[in-house]
């Protein structure tokens, strides 16, 4: 259970540090010029990112379903078995490709992406990640009256 919200104030830390970054860094020319800044965004988004595909593969391993072969695959289970909204999946599916390239294709990230990210998407991103806790809530509850049967 503790995992859970370590992972979720592992969430909540970086959309505070990228929110830090969008007000102080107002334009994509300032975003450029500063490492710092690209560096740190680029890290926060990925751990947000693993920390959402962390807690849909400790869901499923606790509901005991099917094991995921891909990230996307996460969540199309989460679905299927109705513990995910389908509205959250094309930003699941962008946020994937993000951590994608910051993962594997970090020599070609396109800065004006990570920032129009920052400057457009950091709510979306808040939303999800708020359903997100709803859902590992009522997950530890279905689990907590299943350990009690």
């Amino acid at each position: 259970m503790e995992i859970y919200f370590r992972k979720l104030d592992v969430i909540n830390e970086c959309i505070k540090r990228l929110s830090d970054i969008k007000k102080e860094t107002p334009t994509l020319k300032k975003y450029r010029i500063s490492w710092k800044d690209k560096d740190s965004a680029e890290r926060n988004l990925q751990k947000i990112i693993e920390s959402l595909i962390d807690i849909g593969k400790m869901i499923i391993a606790d509901m005991h379903l099917r094991e995921p072969g891909s990230n996307r695959e996460v969540f199309l289970i989460l679905e299927e078995k109705g513990l995910f909204k389908s509205d959250y999946m094309v930003l699941i599916d962008k946020m994937i490709g993000m951590r994608n390239i910051i993962v594997h294709g970090y020599d070609r990230i396109d800065d004006a992406v990570v920032f129009g990210v920052l400057k457009r998407n950091l709510s979306d991103i808040r939303k999800l990640c708020s359903y997100l806790k709803k859902v590992v809530l009522d997950t530890l509850k279905i689990k907590e009256t299943k350990v009690k049967k």
